[in-house]
């Protein structure tokens, strides 16, 4: 864990919800920020436990997860450096709606004590307007996640969540197991097994132990028929 920064050393890490404010709204929560390290599985947010800290990922790839009835926790979204996590508090929540897990190896985050950002946005409505606009992108992922769990069969929601994550990370190779990418898509590790290999036959992969390589994210996007990856030029 590392002590306050100014921002501009946090946009440097790229995060580009922050990156993206005016200098004026910036500089209202820039003294408040602080940069941690998180683990893979390390956990964010608990729904059973107070919101006091919005986080900002920067190099890290965040999961939010709700219970079923049975009480299991599912993925239902990704949250990497295009975003906020926890941004409940900006409408009046003092718990999380979902709980949030750090994906992958971790990497670092921003955060912020919940009642310093809800001081800074009743001071700059420009400011809560920018930070809400997370929310809405979330919502139009978690629509199509809806949507491709109902309708898609299991190789093409691979495909899907694999750019996903390709999205918001550096580089090609994403460090994750067959294990814990059927607990993403709630699938059985053998049914994952063989998604990858249907996506390796089609030449859009390379797996190894561990790791999956992006070969031609083109080829991917293709076969997801993925409306919600962006261009990797555009994060």
């Amino acid at each position: 864990m590392h002590g306050r920064m100014a921002l501009d050393t946090a946009v440097d890490r790229g995060n580009a919800l922050l990156g993206s404010l005016h200098p004026d709204d910036a500089q209202l929560i820039a003294a408040d920020l602080q940069r941690h390290v998180v683990g893979g599985g390390e956990i964010l947010l608990d729904p059973t436990r107070p919101l006091d800290h919005v986080f900002f990922p920067e190099t890290a790839v965040i999961g939010l997860r709700t219970a079923t009835a049975t009480g299991r926790m599912m993925q239902v979204g990704l949250v990497g450096r295009e975003g906020m996590v926890g941004w409940w508090a900006l409408l009046g929540n003092d718990m999380p709606d979902h709980g949030a897990v750090a994906l992958l190896q971790g990497g670092t985050v921003l955060s912020i004590p919940t009642t310093r950002l809800r001081a800074a946005c009743r001071a700059s409505p420009t400011l809560l307007a920018d930070l809400l606009r997370c929310m809405g992108q979330f919502v139009e992922q978690l629509s199509d996640t809806i949507v491709s769990t109902a309708c898609d069969p299991a190789e093409r929601r691979l495909a899907r969540w694999l750019l996903m994550l390709h999205d918001r990370i550096d580089g090609d190779e994403i460090a994750i197991k067959h294990s814990e990418l059927g607990v993403l898509l709630n699938l059985r590790r053998a049914t994952i097994t063989d998604c990858l290999h249907i996506l390796e036959g089609e030449r859009a992969l390379r797996c190894t132990r561990g790791h999956i390589a992006i070969r031609d994210r083109a080829i991917l996007e293709a076969f997801a028929r993925d409306k919600s990856a962006k261009p990797r030029g555009g994060r």
